[in-house]
């Protein structure tokens, strides 16, 4: 069985249709058809948004999910040699995923999530001057309109 119809039982069970999970997730109708009717592969930035949207785990839907299966140790805290920090490969991911996304979903809800990944997909889509404009207007913004309870909390994240 492929994406399509695994996303076409997920969709089912949870009570829900593509036009609905469209909206939600900012994924066009017409693709999340196509991907029905083809029984094809879901790409994993959108197999996120719909496992975030649909309330799942990503794997459920996703073959092309790199968080398969359990996670050992050496997965959540990489020991990496010198030099190698800079490598963003499969073990970084979940480490980051682990240590830095899960636990802000965890404070503030997983319902933002598919928000988040909208906005990361707009972020990424701009040049480096602009992405860099939003960072500095993030960083005026927090100056007077910073959350202190949620900064001390987002401080509480191992690594942040």
């Amino acid at each position: 069985m492929g994406d399509g119809k695994k996303l076409k039982e997920c969709l089912d069970r949870k009570g829900t249709n593509v036009r609905r999970i469209a909206k939600e997730t900012g994924i066009s109708p017409t693709t999340l058809y196509t991907i029905i009717q083809k029984d094809a592969n879901i790409r994993f930035d959108f197999g996120l948004r719909l496992a975030n949207a649909l309330e799942i785990d990503v794997n459920e839907i996703c073959s092309a999910s790199p968080f398969s299966g359990d996670m050992s140790a050496e997965e959540v805290y990489p020991e990496l040699p010198s030099g190698l920090n800079e490598a963003l490969d499969t073990s970084r991911i979940k480490t980051y995923l682990t240590n830095s996304l899960y636990p802000l979903m965890n404070l503030f809800g997983k319902k933002s999530m598919p928000d988040v990944d909208r906005l990361l997909t707009l972020f990424y889509q701009l040049d480096d001057e602009a992405r860099k404009e939003v960072v500095e207007t993030i960083q005026f913004k927090l100056q007077y309109h910073k959350d202190e309870e949620r900064a001390e909390q987002v401080k509480q994240i191992k690594g942040w």
